[in-house]
């Protein structure tokens, strides 16, 4: 049910590019008062804040200070969106549920990277088995959507779609219902495999600088991607466990850095291409969510992950990581305004041995973007969208607990948010990386590193 008096007040912590892009969306759909909060408050941001007649408060908001400094404008009217690096969500939701307002981020995010028992960062397994522990005492309180904006969020709404359209196109007639029929319809299709591809071409019309770290989201969180270990869920039909990765219940962790792995991965407009397979939470979620344990037959899971090509310019960036930190990023910058061309292709791919495998998702271009909403790219906007869509269902389900869209209704979701993903493709394919469809196991995706 609807809250009576509906959402008055937004509380945004972050203004970096996925919050500057959010903020004309957020004015096209509420009519609500917006705070926000960031450590950096440049032209900028004070100008979009300004045009959209948001207020700025600069403020780093931290372990010691997020109680004192949030819970002033928090009320059972009030939205709170974590749009920040670093910035622990178990924490953010706690505050949230005791002043009963609704909340929503993109990445469960902690309060530091930084591992204390080695050198490696914080692996987003840990992050999420945390969160899992803490949502298990919260499945009654105040709605709280964790990890929901593209990848990861939308591309799990593309995934049950994508379910439906391709047993549709093999003659399966099937109503899934809960967790169980959902993997079950995967296991009867075949998909051994699950890629979240994503090809960005996006141009930018200035020239890489020395030392520059540029790309068309969060830098700060695509140097984390590149620095966490590469992680992915792992399918039941693998038989062989790469060099130094460490098994986790229905993932691993590689021994690499993501920066440091590559795999093959396809799309309908860029047909095969190479993939970073950075560690994102969709990849365990997806991996869980699909996992069938039935007493009469052996478990099922597919192998799960993300294959990623980001802009040119971040590619070229990332070889300042070379050495396994940030240390020669001497600068910083998100590629919006200076984008001339290209599209962001992402979707989610499922590859079959039983079936012609099935790829769904977005070919957002630029100029599309930016005709839509300002201060956006084609990645930003895919990203927004799929938040103000959790924030609606959020509003409409108040009392649902810590969830993640795995758990949404995916057609309410897809309705709101597909306008804004337009064109949606949906391609079968018979590519696979190897002449032996029957395998698909993740040795044949792999591709050796220099």
């Amino acid at each position: 049910m609807n809250r009576i008096n509906g959402i008055r007040r937004i509380v945004i912590v972050g203004l970096g590019s996925i919050g500057q892009a959010l903020i004309p969306l957020l004015a096209k759909h509420y009519n609500a008062e917006i705070i926000i909060f960031d450590k950096e408050t440049d032209t900028t941001r004070k100008e979009i804040a300004q045009a959209f007649s948001a207020s700025l408060i600069h403020g780093h908001i931290t372990a010691q200070n997020y109680h004192d400094t949030l819970s002033p404008y928090l009320d059972d009217q009030t939205f709170l969106l974590n749009l920040a690096v670093s910035v622990c969500s178990i924490d953010l939701i706690k505050l949230a549920q005791s002043y009963h307002s609704l909340y929503l981020d993109t990445c469960i995010e902690p309060w530091s990277y930084e591992a204390s028992t080695n050198s490696c960062l914080t692996s987003n397994h840990l992050l999420r088995e945390d969160l899992k522990s803490f949502a298990g005492d919260c499945t009654s309180t105040v709605t709280a959507l964790v990890a929901h904006g593209a990848n990861p969020g939308f591309i799990s709404i593309l995934m049950k779609k994508a379910l439906l359209e391709m047993a549709k196109k093999n003659g399966l007639s099937t109503t899934p219902t809960s967790q169980a029929d959902w993997a079950r319809l995967a296991k009867e299709l075949g998909i051994k495999v699950v890629q979240i591809s994503e090809r960005d071409t996006q141009v930018s019309n200035k020239p890489v600088e020395h030392g520059h770290f540029s790309c068309t989201w969060s830098v700060d969180g695509l140097i984390t991607e590149c620095l966490q270990p590469a992680e992915l869920g792992w399918g039941t039909h693998e038989t062989k466990i790469p060099d130094g990765a460490k098994p986790a219940g229905y993932s691993i962790e590689m021994a690499e850095q993501g920066r440091e792995v590559k795999v093959k991965t396809w799309s309908p407009n860029y047909l095969e291409f190479e993939g970073f397979l950075l560690t994102h939470n969709e990849s365990l979620s997806i991996s869980e969510y699909l996992t069938l344990k039935e007493p009469d037959s052996e478990e099922y899971r597919p192998t799960v992950y993300y294959a990623y090509h980001p802009c040119d310019a971040a590619v070229h960036s990332m070889k300042l990581l070379d050495n396994g930190t940030e240390k020669n990023v001497l600068t910083k910058q998100v590629i919006k305004d200076s984008i001339i061309s290209g599209i962001d292709e992402l979707g989610i791919f499922l590859i079959s041995s039983k079936f012609k495998s099935f790829w769904l998702g977005s070919n957002l271009s630029i100029g599309k973007a930016k005709k839509m909403a300002d201060h956006n790219s084609a990645t930003s906007l895919q990203v927004v969208s799929s938040i103000i869509a959790g924030m609606k269902w959020a509003e409409q389900h108040p009392r649902a607990g810590v969830l993640e869209s795995e758990c949404l209704d995916w057609e309410y979701i897809y309705d709101i948010a597909r306008v804004y993903w337009e064109p949606i493709v949906s391609q079968e394919t018979d590519w696979t990386p190897e002449h032996d469809k029957g395998k698909l196991v993740f040795q044949d995706f792999l591709i050796p590193m220099n």
